[in-house]
């Protein structure tokens, strides 16, 4: 494992050092998010996760527990995400402050839990911190931390961490021959990774992180190595691969027919993966949720870029892989956990979503924060400037995230703001139209009602009026994510 092989100053590595970067890391993500606890519930899922939900508002009993356990509500088996909003208005009742309080410290927590994983793994402290800060600051991250309905994304990345983290551990007590603590870590990692499927089964790509991880940077095998290790690492990773595939079937056999054409789900997430790299890169116009084309289909030549663009850079990763693994480690891990939410297979009627990049966009982070590191190292310019870069690069990444929390305050400014970044969005001018209704201004409702109506009338018309033909006061004229 690389950390065993440190690399950086003592004072670096030293316990103390890593100890003041996870409060230092833990402090700033709840600064620039407290802002999230200020919000209120939205109109978009809420009401089906929370306030409009029966179940869940019994607050912890048994009834509501066995409901947790046996609904497919939502299209998916997630009890243990149930469970925690269950738990959640037992404590705070119909207050959002303290719905938003636990996703915030969730986040939190995966923040400083990705940074003591990677500084584990290895041995870097610095290049490790820029990571979980990118991760932590974000604005993609936004809709996963200032989201009620979103807590089974931060919950169930949790338990991926904490699987990561076992895993981890079973290599390093194998490695030094220590076979019951390694059996122990093992054990430990299949129960976190079951948890996080019982939390949002978006995490199912897992053990294939893991074998990217024993590429690099556990460096359990290399190119050169025969096809018996491969074998061997695969082979280990049978128990997790049979949850992942218990969950799938469980999943698949939930999902709702999906309204789009195989081609035109396949084009859709192959133009997804550069739209999502551009939004990283550039997370400007930012929305809940991102419309189709008006056609349901990309233009020929878009989907045509877009593969070009991933063969180029996916031939130029593997290129670079033997010298820079981490490349490979990083780009795979983004293309492969983002792959179950393109839609290829289910999806809502949506294009892509911010909170689909919360576990995939870390692959980016490795790639940046490990090139960053090595620049450095080649270069050596003053301390003083690497600090002052990484200083803003973060700094614009708290501003853009403070400036994205303040559309969240409610309904009325999340889809105010999403008509104005996007064309012919149909599932935001109902929710406006709702939120609307709601505040006594029949008039302008209705304006939204027609536009929704006019952009796609069949799926205006139910959800607007509920799947019951019933009024949209009494469904709250919502709309459902899907994932």
């Amino acid at each position: 494992m690389k950390s065993l092989d440190n690399t950086e100053t003592v004072f670096t590595n030293s316990r103390r050092g890593a100890v003041w970067m996870a409060l230092w890391l833990a402090v700033v993500t709840l600064a620039v998010f407290w802002r999230a606890t200020e919000c209120g519930f939205i109109n978009y899922d809420d009401p089906n996760y929370v306030t409009s939900n029966s179940h869940v508002q019994r607050g912890l009993t048994v009834e509501s527990i066995r409901w947790a356990f046996t609904t497919n509500n939502e299209d998916l088996w997630i009890p243990l995400t149930w469970v925690a909003h269950i738990l959640d208005w037992q404590i705070y009742g119909n207050n959002p402050w303290g719905h938003h309080l636990t996703n915030v410290l969730l986040h939190t927590v995966n923040t400083v839990l990705l940074f003591i994983l990677l500084r584990f793994m290895t041995g870097s402290l610095w290049r490790s911190a820029l990571v979980a800060a990118l991760f932590a600051l974000h604005p993609l991250h936004v809709e996963t931390a200032a989201w009620v309905s979103e807590l089974k994304g931060a919950l169930s990345t949790l338990f991926w961490l904490l699987t990561l983290g076992a895993y981890a551990g079973y290599v390093r007590f194998k490695v030094q021959g220590i076979r019951s603590r390694a059996g122990g870590c093992y054990a430990a990692a299949l129960l976190f990774f079951a948890c996080g499927l019982m939390a949002k089964p978006i995490v199912v790509t897992l053990p294939f992180v893991l074998l990217l991880l024993d590429y690099w940077p556990l460096e359990r095998w290399k190119p050169s190595h025969t096809l018996l290790r491969w074998r061997e690492l695969a082979v280990e990773k049978i128990p997790l691969f049979l949850l992942a595939a218990v969950s799938s079937a469980l999943t698949f056999s939930a999902a709702s027919a999906n309204i789009l054409t195989v081609d035109q789900r396949i084009n859709n997430a192959l133009v997804s993966y550069p739209r999502y790299l551009w939004k990283t890169l550039w997370p400007a116009e930012l929305a809940l949720p991102y419309p189709y084309p008006p056609t349901w289909n990309w233009p020929i030549g878009v989907v045509i870029l877009a593969v070009v663009f991933l063969v180029v850079i996916t031939g130029w990763v593997v290129h670079r892989a033997r010298r820079r693994p981490y490349l490979a480690t990083g780009w795979f891990w983004f293309l492969g956990t983002l792959a179950p939410v393109l839609g290829v297979v289910r999806m809502g009627t949506y294009s892509l979503a911010d909170r689909y990049t919360y576990i995939s966009l870390i692959g980016i982070f490795l790639m940046m924060a490990w090139a960053a590191g090595e620049a450095v190292a080649r270069y050596n310019p003053r301390k003083s400037v690497v600090i002052a870069l990484a200083g803003m690069l973060l700094g614009l990444c708290a501003w853009r995230t403070d400036y994205q929390l303040g559309f969240w305050t409610d309904s009325g400014t999340l889809f105010t703001h999403t008509l104005a970044v996007t064309d012919r969005n149909c599932f935001a001018h109902s929710s406006l139209g709702t939120y609307l209704l709601s505040k006594g201004r029949t008039d302008e409702a209705m304006q939204h009602y027609r536009e929704a109506v006019k952009i796609w009338p069949q799926g205006a018309r139910v959800i607007i009026m509920g799947p019951g033909g019933t009024n949209p006061q009494s469904t709250g004229g919502h709309l459902k994510s899907g994932n």
